[in-house]
């Protein structure tokens, strides 16, 4: 039963404000949400009524309230309310109906609009945490409940933070069952940054394979008591796609998402996770940072072409195996598959931009001869076309490069060759 009242105002800290609770949303295992009004606007608050809270959390949040949110990626509390009763709460944006909650993904409930809104989203993940982590901070409790998901844009939210803390401060919190580090499991360590990049690679396993990284045909031999999660998720937990290793490998009944895709995306992201789940496991220098991610989630983007209107991923380090649509872009760090309506993104034609969603070429087959390709220039700068034994011809904004094998395009401060 809800704990506070329609047009009840609750005063916030350091203010002479307050919010008007509006109507009761729902109740979770600390609490109760409620849509409230809040500087003539419409608000979400986090209402703590069931678990005690410490001063040392109620401080923490208030800070956070002052730093500020790393991104817009982040539900983050935009204010803290005064303690009523020694209970209190925190008020955040609401969620908007078109960000569907990440478990619907993994039951398959709810999918991405493309191929290339599961990158985006991926993308966005590790970026996010990323600038958190460079703040000195930790989100400590990542998990399948801390996201949600626009499947048409790839956008995301990210929730529940009310754990984020500096890096060595931890409130009590362990995190969620699959979802933790292994030291965290054994409680060798508390939750920190690097324990935080071992949740989001669960994450990020789930949201491409869909079933869990280290249960296979030996986890499901045993039911899952505190004694048996601690062994096979801390003390000899083993990656369903160990090379060494093939005791854990899915079981086809239990876990066909992970059986069906593991082959099907690009190389480099299951090199990724690969290391992750091995030496990543027990290794904390070892563990993918955001940075590394974002990089092989960019590299294996490059290996998502659309031919006949159809997604589909390419092996562009084999181009023997590559369909007659596609070109070859080949950089000193990168390897990309081009085909019509193929997106270049700054970071793949500037060697000192980090931007993965801003486009800078796009691929257009010619009106005239659907076989000949051409790259247009959607950046400020101006290309350099390369032609052997030909003079250098400048390629404007809005001008287009013909995508000819042999040929090198000068970006300013990256060469790329066609094949």
């Amino acid at each position: 039963m809800p704990t506070l009242k329609n047009g009840e105002l609750i005063p916030i800290l350091d203010s002479n404000e307050k919010a008007r609770i509006l109507n009761y949303i729902a109740e979770g295992g600390q609490g109760e949400v409620y849509r409230v009004l809040f500087n003539n606007k419409e608000y979400a608050l986090k209402w703590y009524s069931k678990i005690p809270m410490s001063d040392a959390f109620y401080n923490n949040l208030a800070h956070n309230v002052k730093m500020g949110k790393p991104n817009d990626n982040f539900l983050w509390a935009v204010a803290l309310t005064q303690k009523i009763k020694n209970k209190f709460g925190y008020i955040m944006p609401l969620r908007p109906s078109n960000y569907k909650e990440y478990g619907e993904f993994l039951l398959g409930d709810v999918r991405f609009g493309s191929w290339d809104m599961l990158f985006k989203a991926a993308l966005n993940l590790a970026e996010s945490f990323r600038i958190l982590h460079s703040r000195g901070y930790s989100y400590q409790d990542l998990n399948e409940g801390s996201f949600f998901i626009d499947p048409d844009t790839g956008n995301v939210l990210i929730c529940d933070n009310d754990n984020v803390a500096p890096y060595g401060v931890n409130l009590g919190v362990k995190g969620m069952p699959k979802y933790m580090a292994p030291e965290v499991v054994l409680d060798k360590s508390r939750p920190n940054t690097h324990t935080d990049r071992f949740s989001l690679a669960v994450i990020l396993f789930r949201l491409f394979y869909i079933d869990h990284p280290l249960e296979g045909q030996y986890t499901i031999k045993f039911p899952l008591t505190d004694q048996v999660g601690a062994k096979l998720f801390g003390e000899d937990p083993v990656f369903v796609y160990d090379p060494k290793n093939n005791i854990n490998r899915p079981d086809p009944n239990a876990h066909p998402n992970v059986i069906s895709r593991w082959n099907m995306f690009p190389p480099d992201l299951n090199a990724a996770f690969t290391k992750a789940f091995t030496d990543g496991l027990k290794d904390i220098d070892s563990r993918i940072t955001e940075l590394q991610w974002i990089e092989v989630l960019v590299r294996a983007r490059g290996m998502l072409v659309k031919i006949n209107g159809r997604e589909q991923f390419v092996n562009a380090y084999h181009p023997e195996t590559l369909p007659k649509e596609c070109r070859i872009l080949r950089t000193e760090e990168n390897i990309i598959a081009l085909a019509p309506d193929s997106v270049l993104y700054q970071c793949q034609t500037d060697k000192f931009s980090e931007d993965y969603s801003t486009p800078s070429g796009l691929v257009r087959a010619s009106q005239r001869d659907k076989n000949v390709y051409g790259l247009g220039n959607l950046t400020n700068n101006t290309w350099t076309l390369i032609i052997p034994n030909k003079e250098p011809v400048s390629i404007q904004p809005k001008g287009f490069v013909p995508l000819i094998p042999g040929i090198i395009i000068d970006f300013g401060n990256i060469k790329a060759k066609v094949f």
